[in-house]
């Protein structure tokens, strides 16, 4: 091959390799913001980010993250970590949610059923079958260990495990956010919500621009609907919220960019 047809070629491949140093030093500051907010002294600030972990599905390190999580000395990040594991769909991660149950308060076995039941395991129906009746079909109590059992008759499950307006957030980032929103926000935050699946760039467009300024439960579903989206393209657009002053936007906006920056290299690999 002659020098002039090498030239475009090299200079390809130097670009290609500039443009994953750049994703990959991305990923680092997300991660290191990420872990800021993971160890932070502020149980409101853990719950955030270790609900962001959700959307870092399939990643040793968020997993472990996660789990650690599982034992921290706050009932509203254990939630979270339960939470995040089931949307990471860590199926190993099982033996060590389903240890946290009888000792657990009502909000943290209703997201642990939850998540039971996302992978068809059959002690979910076991916990929703206590929760109704007051007995376990094989003896024993699941619940005899909670400390605010009646307080489940109090609860709806869809809000005692976050479902709405949008799945997924992490019990404690949406009671959270619930305090801090409006119904306008809500019905922006649904329909962000359901752009994810929307490859439209027009739809694209919208998301990014929702993901900054405006109100901040909009910001997260935007966020959360670009990184399920799946678009490796966009996380440059977003890598600007990691740096938001509120704290929950730049969690999930690392999140966000960590999952994009490793759907990038996995399509590089193909």
């Amino acid at each position: 091959m002659t020098l002039p047809r090498l030239v475009p070629i090299c200079f390809a491949l130097l670009s290609g390799c500039g443009l994953l140093s750049a994703r990959g030093e991305s990923a680092n500051q997300a991660w290191k913001i990420l872990q800021a907010g993971v160890h932070d002294n502020s149980a409101n600030r853990r719950v955030q980010a270790v609900s962001a972990l959700g959307l870092i599905a399939g990643d040793a390190r968020a997993i472990k993250t996660a789990e650690h999580a599982l034992q921290d000395s706050k009932a509203e990040v254990r939630q979270a970590a339960v939470t995040a594991l089931g949307d990471m769909g860590s199926r190993a991660s099982l033996p060590k949610i389903k240890a946290l149950v009888e000792h657990s308060d009502a909000k943290t076995v209703l997201a642990i059923a939850a998540v039971l039941k996302k992978f068809k395991d059959p002690q979910a129906d076991d916990i929703y079958y206590q929760i109704l009746t007051g007995e376990r079909k094989a003896g024993g109590g699941i619940l005899d260990g909670l400390k605010d059992k009646k307080s489940l008759e109090k609860m709806g499950v869809e809000e005692a495990l976050g479902f709405i307006p949008f799945g997924g957030i992490g019990i404690g980032a949406y009671d959270y956010l619930k305090q801090n929103n409006t119904s306008n926000a809500n019905v922006k935050a649904v329909a962000a919500t359901a752009l994810a699946q929307d490859r439209d760039p027009a739809s694209k467009k919208a998301l990014i621009q929702a993901s900054f300024g405006g109100k901040e439960i909009v910001q997260v579903a935007a966020l959360r609907a670009l990184a399920r989206c799946g678009d490796p393209t966009v996380a440059k657009d977003i890598e600007p919220a990691m740096y938001s002053e509120r704290s929950l936007i730049s969690y999930t906006a690392a999140a966000a960019v960590i999952h994009l920056s490793s759907e990038y290299s996995t399509r590089r690999l193909r």
